[in-house]
């Protein structure tokens, strides 16, 4: 038994893959607090139970950490739990209610029904982490067989400064507060600086899907961690980098050039995922779009030269290499698996020919940026990828066949081509991809579609529609007592990174409207920092009820930036050096 006075990710096994732990296990060590009520004064556990299940929608302070009622009053001597179901403990041990996580309703957070669980007893051994509710000091017991490691070099992260120094700061949405800085903090948890690992879709927290890394690391966690923290952001590219070699020879045992990174991906880099996903080869661009945008963002042509070029340059031969040209010299991406996993194998999917023109046109730059040659074929092959046209609707069609009004996806893929690719569109066009197909997406898919929705509703100043979509990318999946985030509404597969990666994105790229744009890119909104081949801007959109947006600490070329947006939509930056 130790106790949880080291962050996270100290707490691993020998074997990476085989993380069991509940990373939700740190956030107590962070800030332990005093809970104590006033002598004699208790408050009944159901009544308390359900405060702390609500607490983080009604704190108007960001403190995470203590699991108090909102009277201040003492709730129980000890509180239980797993992230899913919870118990609480009299002073004696014994479990004398338990409760299930809190789930919405029409917009409001409810607290899962207690009950008397005879067989509590029985189950208290299975969980990890115990409270104390009187000191705030969390204990976990670690699973049989695992290690604490030392981490070379490795030290517990200083919390109170990476909050001081990097922080999304939101007035007028207490509630929005608390769920930004809870992901931060589990995205945070789940990797450090030098880290050779990726990031799971349930980080550290949990042994589902195996530890293993798919395009959640680099389309919905990288971005949320690029703009502020490049450092953690980088070990999602040194995982890919390290299994570079791996990528080649899958690539030739399909007899394609280049590289060819595995859709589920472990410790070798070899395809694990079962033969029909493993048709999912827009990770191969996906990898190349984190690797470029770190030197947009970083401008670190040393990583370009030794790290980032090797992967955008093999990723971009394999798409030269896997297209086929058709007799009007247009090119085609056949028979993939896109990320509307249940259309099965499709044929032009609008989401792969869009991040592989990505992965191309990078290609070329970045051969540029080091004064290499580029391969011509890469510019012919963006510039004659098809994407699709729905003619009836007047917007890109999510792939080749006919699409009805039966037609629903199972997540975000279309209109991922305006986020995070920046294709730009018309209004009037991206207003009716918008509303199409968000229409035409299931209620019960993964939780990142609804961020996408918000960022584009951001675009086009749909303020209302962009919060309620915002909301809509967490309300449903937070499970009480800590933020757990789940993978869908239907489930608890908490802690889901990938998810939380998604409801940053819509602050940061949505509400912030912050953008890079390369070479003479334009678009709207100010210019906040750059050089004459890059520049960060900011066309921010805040939605009704938030008076004033911080983004503090942005990372951006060797400046240091605190963006603050009024409520008038008016962006300033104070730079802080390097």
């Amino acid at each position: 038994m130790q106790d949880s006075c080291l962050p996270a990710a100290y707490f691993i096994p020998m074997e990476y893959r085989s993380i069991v732990f509940a990373v939700a296990a740190a956030l107590l060590a962070c800030g332990c607090h005093d809970a104590s009520s006033p002598s004699g004064v208790k408050t009944p556990a159901l009544s308390a139970a359900a405060s702390a299940n609500q607490q983080f929608l009604t704190r108007r302070t960001y403190d995470p950490w203590v699991l108090s009622s909102i009277s201040g009053f003492n709730i129980a001597p000890l509180y239980l739990t797993d992230g899913r179901k919870s118990y609480l403990i009299d002073g004696g041990g014994k479990p004398i209610q338990k409760f299930t996580a809190g789930v919405y309703v029409d917009n409001s957070l409810q607290p899962g029904a207690p009950e008397k669980d005879a067989a509590a007893q029985g189950q208290a051994g299975l969980f990890e982490q115990t409270l104390d509710m009187r000191t705030g000091k969390l204990t976990t017991h670690l699973p049989e067989g695992s290690q604490i490691l030392s981490l070379p070099g490795f030290q517990p992260p200083d919390w109170a400064k990476i909050w001081d120094q990097s922080d999304i700061v939101i007035a007028g949405d207490p509630e929005a507060q608390q769920v930004v800085h809870s992901s931060l903090f589990y995205l945070l948890s789940s990797t450090y600086p030098g880290s050779p690992h990726s990031i799971p879709p349930m980080g550290l927290s949990s042994a589902v899907y195996k530890g293993h890394i798919f395009w959640d690391a680099e389309i919905w966690m990288f971005p949320a961690l690029i703009a502020q923290h490049p450092e953690y952001a980088k070990s999602i590219l040194d995982y890919r980098f390290a299994r570079l070699g791996q990528a080649r020879k899958n690539a030739a045992k399909h007899r394609f050039a280049g590289a060819e990174y595995p859709w589920e991906s472990a410790e070798t880099g070899e395809e694990v995922a079962p033969e029909e996903f493993a048709k999912e080869r827009h990770i191969t661009a996906d990898v190349a779009y984190a690797a470029w945008q770190y030197y947009l963002w970083t401008g670190d042509k040393k990583y370009l030269r030794e790290e980032g070029w090797p992967m955008i340059q093999a990723t971009a031969q394999y798409w030269a290499s896997r297209v086929t040209k058709d007799g009007d010299d247009s090119y085609h991406i056949r028979q993939i698996m896109s990320p509307d996993e249940t259309a099965g194998l499709v044929d032009d999917d609008a989401w792969t020919n869009a991040v592989v023109r990505y992965n191309l046109n990078a290609a070329t730059a970045a051969a540029a940026a080091l004064g290499l040659p580029a391969d011509p074929k890469w510019t012919d092959i963006a510039d004659a990828l098809i994407t699709l046209s729905d003619s009836d609707r007047g917007i890109p069609a999510e792939h080749a066949g006919d699409i009805t009004e039966r037609f629903a996806a199972k997540q975000a893929d279309t209109l991922l081509m305006i986020h995070p690719l920046n294709e730009k569109f018309d209004a009037t066009t991206t207003g009716r991809m918008l509303d199409f197909y968000a229409a035409h997406t299931i209620k019960t898919g993964p939780a990142m579609t609804s961020c996408i929705h918000s960022i584009v509703a951001s675009e086009l100043d749909r303020g209302s529609e962009a919060l309620d979509y915002f909301r809509e990318s967490y309300r449903p999946f937070m499970r009480g007592p800590w933020n757990a985030f789940s993978e869908k509404r239907t489930t608890n597969n908490v802690y889901f990174h990938t998810g939380m990666g998604g409801s940053l994105q819509s602050v940061l790229y949505g509400f912030a409207g912050l953008q890079v744009r390369s070479g003479g890119q334009g678009g709207p909104g100010k210019r906040l920092a750059g050089d004459n081949d890059v520049s960060l801007c900011a066309n921010p959109h805040l939605p009704p009820g938030w008076t004033r947006l911080t983004v503090k600490g942005v990372r951006f070329r060797g400046q240091v930036l605190d963006i603050d947006i009024n409520g008038k939509n008016e962006a300033s930056v104070t730079r802080r050096g390097t």
